[in-house]
């Protein structure tokens, strides 16, 4: 049976390769798409989105429209995908077609409401809507089976202010809310997104998919590891694909319990994931943290999903 999942993204060249995998995989339900600012302002995320899943093929997934300023400060932007959020795709038609009536967090409600089981949540951006979901619909939460986020670092340096990830330090407040809320969550960040890059190797392979999708996605891919390459040395990490193939195959990644907080006070340490893992806190565990990943199996995954 398919996995029933919404997908609440900021695109982004990763969120965008996120959605394709999850439209394309027999194994995912995707009942929905909701849109938060992150990557871009939300006009932007939103017209990204629906560009996205129309060159796809995917307009019967609702699509709807979310935050446009995280929960208690000014939005501060990403930089890696370029002022639109999705740069380097000039050729990728506009959508014609409309967002959902409701605001984001009011769908997510009446989606998981509506649900014949619980819903899979993947939020691949800053977690503003989903904060705010959980503080106006707290009755949905028995409906969310797990949330397998993009967000956080642990153990090595981040690319923005160590020791934080865009995501969270984008919205902490809404990170805080999330991680204490009693809904299972997986955290798959920096420490393992950052062994899923795009090197030469696999430039090569995607070259291989001549398909106008092949294309697109290499397109984003090319222009997404000009920075990675100019900031960090390394081609682009594929951050928020890799929490939609852990939905898919749970076994690509390794994981392990721990409290985290979230850091809202800091200088230098604002936005971090504090993970208490040896119970120092003596608070309970409210999150699993991804440790390691099989990259080779994951891009295996992400060729297959493009081919089929």
């Amino acid at each position: 049976m398919s996995i029933p999942i919404i997908l609440d993204c900021d695109p982004g060249h990763d969120d965008a390769i996120a959605l394709v995998m999850a439209h394309r995989s027999p194994d995912i339900d995707l009942v929905g798409v909701t849109t938060v600012c992150g990557n871009a302002p939300i006009e932007a995320t939103t017209r990204n989105a629906l560009r996205v899943m129309d060159f796809i093929g995917a307009e019967e997934v609702p699509i709807a429209r979310g935050c446009y300023r995280p929960l208690a400060r000014p939005l501060r932007l990403g930089t890696a995908d370029g002022p639109s959020g999705l740069d380097g795709t000039p050729d990728l038609p506009d959508s014609d077609r409309a967002v959902e009536p409701q605001h984001a967090v009011d769908a997510l409600a009446t989606w998981l409401r509506e649900a014949p089981e619980p819903i899979t949540l993947v939020p691949t951006g800053p977690l503003t809507n989903i904060g705010l979901l959980f503080l106006k619909h707290p009755d949905v939460k028995p409906k969310i089976k797990e949330i397998v986020l993009m967000g956080g670092v642990f153990y090595r340096r981040s690319e923005y202010f160590t020791p934080t990830e865009f995501n969270i330090f984008c919205d902490p407040e809404a990170a805080a809310i999330v991680v204490d809320s009693g809904v299972p969550t997986t955290m798959v960040g920096l420490d393992v997104t950052m062994q899923v890059l795009v090197e030469e190797p696999q430039f090569e392979a995607l070259r291989e998919i001549d398909t106008p999708l092949g294309r697109v996605v290499l397109d984003w891919l090319a222009f997404y590891e000009k920075l990675h390459r100019g900031t960090m040395g390394v081609g682009g990490a594929l951050h928020d694909p890799l929490a939609l193939a852990a939905v898919l195959d749970p076994s690509l990644i390794e994981t392990r319990p721990a409290h985290v907080a979230v850091d809202l006070r800091g200088t230098v340490t604002f936005g971090a994931t504090v993970a208490d893992f040896w119970g120092e806190r003596e608070l309970p565990d409210n999150v699993r943290i991804a440790t390691s990943v099989d990259a080779d199996r994951f891009f295996a995954l992400l060729y297959k999903l493009l081919r089929d």
